[in-house]
């Protein structure tokens, strides 16, 4: 027979019992917690990551998303000039920096992830140019990304032939700088300028002029000190080459 007294036990018994199957659930929805970040990204550095129809795509972009459907990451892109990508890490205007290619003197002041994609820097010129090697660049004006390393490349090649080192803010600015003879010549990344090259076809206007004049690897950054969200990018960079799906994006952008 139930008394009053073990009507009480057993509505106690059950109160226990729904607050430790709620602490159950807390503790598995923060076990799986979706962590939101926020990505400084270029809008015209094609392959690696621009804008077709309206919407962010390329090789880098690919590659974060997959990261992110890994690791449980909700990635915000933000459309940024090259120049503002580590101060806006430092300010926490952003989380993660693309496009960056691994500098010791970055390494001073963010944190790289595991390299995801290897380069180099290549001279290009118009295609009716006199120019046939780095030696017919004396005197000349190259130009190159502000705020990047191709910047860096275009100011030692001005220096080494009696040259001009001239930036600009936007890729597609470098093409039409050479193009209209404003400039003699450019610096980029080669997966960039295979893609412009590839994509021009016939009526490509370019030609690259001699060798790769670095060897460079590119990784993806996050502030000095955030140790979590720079495990997350590295865990699932792991992870997409372990499955394949790191294959798949790349031969998509970059084929055999």
């Amino acid at each position: 027979m139930f008394t009053f007294k073990k009507v009480l036990m057993a509505f106690g018994m059950m109160g226990l019992l729904t607050i430790f199957l709620m602490g159950c659930g807390d503790s598995e929805k923060d076990a799986t917690a979706t962590t939101k970040a926020s990505v400084a990204a270029l809008n015209n550095y094609p392959p690696l990551i621009f804008k077709k129809d309206g919407e962010l795509t390329g090789f880098e972009y690919d590659i974060l998303k997959a990261i992110s459907g890994e690791e449980d990451l909700a990635l915000e892109f933000k459309e940024m000039k090259f120049d503002g990508f580590i101060p806006g890490l430092q300010s926490n205007q952003v989380d993660i920096a693309s496009s960056l290619v691994i500098r010791d003197e970055r390494r001073e002041v963010v944190d790289f992830t595991d390299i995801f994609l290897t380069s180099g820097l290549v001279v290009v010129v118009a295609n009716d140019s006199s120019i046939q090697s780095l030696d017919d660049l004396t005197g000349k004006t190259i130009v190159a990304t502000q705020g990047s390393t191709t910047y860096e490349k275009a100011q030692e090649l001005a220096e080494q032939y009696g040259g001009t080192a001239k930036p600009l803010k936007e890729t597609d600015a470098l093409y039409l700088d050479v193009e209209n003879g404003s400039a003699d010549a450019l610096v980029l990344n080669s997966p960039t300028v295979d893609y412009r090259l590839s994509v021009d076809g016939d009526n490509v206007k370019f030609r690259i002029v001699g060798d790769y004049l670095t060897e460079d690897e590119h990784a993806f950054a996050v502030k000095k000190g955030n140790e979590e969200l720079l495990k997350k990018l590295n865990t699932g960079l792991a992870e997409i080459r372990e499955n394949g799906e790191y294959d798949k994006i790349h031969l998509q952008w970059f084929g055999e």
